[in-house]
């Protein structure tokens, strides 16, 4: 069981990047085919970034448009984030001490996850805004719940072999499988986990990319508008 699930997620985790890949090549391409309108003053290189940095941390443009769903959003992606550098643990042997100085932190995180998740879901169930609540977006929100709910069940019911999750991570690392560990929740996580990673949209890992160039030409686009001859 644990070599099927071994290749399972090797073969999740290639799928993955050979969609990254070909969505990253598409978005080149998009972006060197697209006309590039002239600019008589390029944007300042320093405000692009610093505003596009803006965007990505602090959800600014979602902050503008719906801030009872960007505090949700927020809440969760920073719990998100503290609970993957807690799970970290799991993957590296030595385990460097700041990761260790994250785990209470990250594990105050587990338990406000599922919170946000539930937040995020009646909120963009109730909004009138029909692109806040598409079917797949529920879909990984629901999937994400379920990861998080089992995560909890199994900190709180203490039934996991920890050291056991620990071998057969690092073995799916080193390609030497090692044996799932027992129990019923473990395997329920692992499989989940498989199925968001085979559903994300590889669109969130360029977004940042995206986002700078949408800001490069919000800032250019009034001087174009304002330029005296110019036409878009």
């Amino acid at each position: 069981m644990g070599t099927i699930v071994i290749i399972a997620v090797l073969g999740v985790y290639a799928a993955f990047w050979i969609r990254f890949f070909l969505h990253t090549l598409a978005w080149w391409r998009g972006r060197t085919e697209d006309p590039v309108v002239f600019l008589p003053r390029r944007p300042s290189t320093i405000t692009t970034w610093v505003l596009t940095v803006r965007d990505v941390a602090l959800f600014w443009r979602l902050l503008k448009v719906n801030p009872t769903l960007w505090f949700g959003e927020y809440v969760f992606h920073a719990s998100f984030l503290l609970v993957i550098l807690r799970h970290l643990r799991y993957f590296l042997d030595p385990v460097p001490s700041w990761i260790w100085d994250l785990q209470l932190p990250g594990l105050i995180a587990g338990y406000v996850l599922p919170v946000s998740l539930v937040y995020i879901l009646v909120v963009r169930s109730c909004s009138e805004r029909e692109k806040y609540s598409s079917p797949a977006n529920m879909l990984l929100l629901l999937l994400l719940l379920a990861i998080s709910g089992i995560g909890v069940l199994m900190h709180a019911l203490s039934t996991t072999d920890l050291v056991g999750v620990k071998l057969f991570s690092l073995g799916i690392l080193s390609f030497t499988p090692a044996p799932l560990p027992g129990g019923v929740l473990f395997p329920m996580h692992i499989v989940l986990v498989l199925i968001v990673v085979a559903l994300l949209p590889t669109h969130i890992v360029t977004a940042p990319l995206v986002m700078l160039e949408a800001r490069r030409r919000d800032l250019g686009l009034p001087q174009v508008m304002h330029e005296p001859g110019k036409e878009l």
